[in-house]
């Protein structure tokens, strides 16, 4: 139940940021927001998982190609639209708890 609701906060946070960033993304659906989402996600359980020198500094870069091929924007359009997750997610992360 918690990966299912982590899961969910994080694609809107992936959909809201993908409304604010200026231009058209390619998916820029509550699906593709999903997807993204779940690759996201995916690569860094795997990183994490696996435990490796550097782990997460590869799973960010792999994050950022992932959003970066997703959404069919540049390597800068992918570390805004990462940045812009990120800050989403720190404001869900606040109220989200409470919420449950």
């Amino acid at each position: 139940m918690r990966f299912i609701v982590g899961l969910l906060a994080s694609a809107f946070a992936v959909w809201l940021a993908l409304r604010i960033y200026p231009g058209r993304q390619s998916r820029e659906s509550f699906g593709g927001a999903l997807l993204t989402a779940f690759i996201g996600a995916a690569i860094f359980w795997l990183f994490s998982a696996i435990n490796i020198p550097l782990g997460t500094l590869i799973a960010l870069v792999l994050w950022l190609y992932a959003l970066k091929k997703l959404q069919g924007v540049g390597w800068l359009g992918a570390a805004l639209l990462a940045v812009l997750i990120y800050l989403i997610n720190a404001v869900l992360g606040i109220f989200l708890p409470t919420v449950l």
